[in-house]
């Protein structure tokens, strides 16, 4: 069945990008392939599984109007084999007082659900971002579809390159139903290195996560301090 449905995700990329669907949508930028090893999977404060290895396609595809950021994903580590489809878009807008803000929505679809309270097999993400003078500061509260995850939200500051070729990001999880924090994620992308005569780029990482220890569910035995180091290998057509 989950084969299925990612079969039918791909066959739906493919035939928006095909002349007969044209009118309808089209890519307008193009797809990416990346391929990424982590020492661990630790995904919203929870370890999924040790050398997790993932590959994903992206691109941006223009449908019925909007500008959708799309991506099929798989993933495979000591604990799991999963899919992963997500399909995003946002639009620009002036609000009083706080001027320019983007305003988010995302749809997330898991194979092997997130492990949360639940286990949430999709969700939709509504939220809204500005660019601040230190970073681009967002805000995303998640809507579980498929299960229930104690209205789980992050709150994210993307620092973009902060040292020659190093960039910056930072997220902190929280359960809008019991109003506390999940846990706290900093990760650094160091400069990519581009491998000679391939339009292949290596590009290394490392991120702590340190989950609070007054947790039920989802954060049973998740406690403390976790450093995760990678590298992603991407090729854009």
């Amino acid at each position: 069945m989950t084969k299925n449905i990612v079969l039918t995700m791909l066959a739906a990329a493919g035939f928006a990008c095909s002349g007969s669907a044209s009118e309808i949508s089209e890519f307008i930028s193009p797809p990416n392939v990346t391929a990424a090893y982590s020492s661990h999977d630790n995904w919203r404060g929870v370890n999924h599984g040790d050398n997790d290895l993932g590959v994903k396609v992206g691109a941006d595809l223009h449908f019925l109007g909007f500008v959708a950021d799309t991506s099929v994903g798989w993933s495979n580590n000591d604990d799991q084999d999963e899919y992963e489809f997500s399909i995003g878009t946002e639009y620009e807008y002036t609000l009083p007082v706080i001027d320019d803000v983007t305003f988010h929505a995302e749809f997330n679809y898991y194979s092997e659900g997130t492990d949360v309270l639940g286990d949430v097999e999709s969700e939709l993400g509504l939220g809204l971002s500005k660019d601040l003078s230190f970073a681009k500061v967002s805000v995303t509260q998640f809507i579980a579809l498929e299960g229930d995850h104690d209205g789980y939200g992050e709150l994210s500051f993307d620092f973009g390159e902060v040292y020659s070729g190093v960039s910056l990001t930072a997220t902190a999880g929280y359960l809008l139903e019991d109003v506390k924090v999940t846990h706290v994620e900093v990760s650094a992308y160091l400069p990519g290195v581009a491998l000679p005569q391939t339009e292949l780029e290596l590009k290394p990482f490392v991120k702590g996560v340190y989950t609070f220890n007054d947790r039920d569910g989802i954060w049973s035995g998740q406690d403390g301090l976790e450093v995760v180091g990678g590298v992603s290998l991407t090729r854009s057509f």
